[in-house]
């Protein structure tokens, strides 16, 4: 073995970031519904954010955001007051085993008809199943404790999480200020703008799949009304919670009617699975683009990809947060990554040239098309330096007696004066690092934080030093 062969490579740094990925799992995993009240009240905040804005205009920031939690308290409050009674009611008419009777004798009609179906129907697998339905409900009903300790860490934690939204409706530039301190200057700016990115997708998502939620259960609701299905307002309830799981949630909340109407009427069943498949690609193509619009900006694999993993490290609180993992993740990327290193940009026709399996010719095109843009840069560069050696004077200002007298004298001060010389150009090119202050935070938070955050500033406020640094 040749010894100038042999590499050393140390495994140490990779080693650490995959335990370090491993620990921060497993810690998120033991916090899940302690992460879950905090990315909750982030997504309250930020939707909540507008109506602060509106109220504001007539009264104090903190009493404008006590305002609007309770405006949008009181509204559930309500809903739940009206639907409520009726939901109750359906879900005591509700029989477990009666459904399971007729769905047998439904599954033994149809052996009846297609004899290939009988050894489902067999009377030793019906019981057996109905055995464990029953040792099932048995067990439910005899932790009727837990349930109840349950439900009560439930409604503190809602109250808990609705504490943080007013506290970071009422002050939220000293939270945005610590959150861009932690950030190293040099960083700042980008911190900031994937700060700005990430609420106010967020916020776009909450709204936008809070609307989708009440619009999904209540079209559900009456149309299953009018289809004659009982407990329509249950199945209507649910459809609507489903909205709070992406792309998966809505296809098991809208298939759980079809299977409790199939055990009464299988033809009604069919009516039920049309109604619902038709409502859920309309949903899709029609009214999830027209709410949510930008918000994100990902594709529906993605985002399904993300509900399986997250799903399985957090369970259901992971399924529920996906988006806004997504949305902070993207952000991240975007402002981090491929701000330093800006990705090729590659056309539609290069996409479907690789779905097709001829992207080498579209690729040798792409080349083609890139080799002739570099030529025209190059002419025109070449050209305008001619223009500019023809124009003496133009391209380089000279230097009198009097200013060369005083680089001089100045001694040392030249070299600090040479860059005042450069072009414009140049200058506007090199823009100074510059802190990000307690500032530029209100505007993220109070305004359009990508606008406020595209301005340039000017004034004197963007001459002054940063003082804390």
């Amino acid at each position: 073995m040749n010894p100038s062969n042999i590499r050393v490579v140390n495994l140490l740094p990779s080693a650490l970031a995959v335990l370090g990925v491993i620990l921060a799992l497993y810690f998120f995993s033991q916090v899940s519904a302690s992460l879950m009240a905090v990315t909750l009240a982030v997504l309250l905040a930020s939707a909540l954010n507008p109506v602060v804005l509106f109220f504001e205009r007539w009264m104090p920031r903190g009493f404008a955001a006590l305002f609007s939690v309770l405006l949008l308290l009181g509204g559930f409050i309500g809903l739940g007051a009206l639907a409520m009674p009726p939901i109750v009611e359906q879900l005591g008419s509700v029989n477990l085993p009666g459904t399971v009777g007729e769905a047998q004798a439904q599954l033994e009609k149809l052996a009846q008809r297609y004899p290939q179906l009988s050894p489902l129907v067999q009377p030793e697998r019906v019981e057996q199943f109905q055995a464990q339905l029953t040792e099932w409900l048995s067990a439910s009903a005899g932790s009727l404790l837990d349930w109840a300790v349950k439900a009560v860490g439930l409604v503190f934690t809602g109250l808990i999480t609705l504490v943080m939204v007013i506290l970071a409706l009422s002050s939220p530039a000293p939270l945005i200020g610590g959150v861009l301190g932690a950030f190293p200057p040099q960083h700042r700016t980008k911190a900031a703008r994937a700060l700005a990115q990430i609420l106010v997708q967020m916020g776009a998502w909450g709204r936008a799949t809070l609307t989708i939620m009440l619009a999904t259960g209540a079209i559900m609701a009456a149309g299953l009304y009018f289809l004659g299905v009982k407990n329509w307002l249950v199945f209507g309830v649910l459809s609507a919670l489903g909205e709070l799981i992406p792309n998966i949630g809505p296809i098991v909340s809208s298939g759980l009617p079809v299977l409790f109407t199939a055990a009464e009427d299988p033809q009604k069943a069919l009516y039920v699975a049309i109604f619902a498949l038709v409502f859920q690609q309309l949903e899709g193509a029609v009214l999830a683009p027209f709410l949510l619009g930008g918000a994100g900006r990902m594709h529906p694999l993605s985002v399904t990809v993300g509900v399986l993993l997250f799903g399985s490290v957090f369970g259901i609180v992971g399924a529920f947060l996906t988006v806004p993992f997504l949305i902070v993740i993207k952000a991240v990327y975007e402002h981090f990554y491929l701000a330093g290193n800006p990705r090729p940009e590659l056309t539609d026709e290069v996409a479907q040239a690789l779905i097709r399996g001829d992207v080498g010719e579209e690729l040798a095109r792409e080349q083609e098309r890139e080799d002739i843009l570099k030529e025209q840069r190059e002419k025109a560069a070449k050209a305008e330096a001619e223009a500019q050696k023809s124009q003496p004077g133009s391209a380089e200002k000279k230097l009198s007696m009097q200013e060369v007298e005083q680089m001089l004298t100045a001694g040392g001060d030249a070299q600090e004066r040479q860059p005042a010389q450069q072009s414009p150009l140049a200058q506007q090119s090199q823009p100074a690092p510059q802190a990000i202050s307690a500032a530029p935070a209100v505007q993220v938070i109070s305004s359009s934080p990508a606008a406020a955050l595209s301005r340039p500033e000017t004034g004197p406020a963007a001459a002054e030093p940063d003082q804390h640094r």
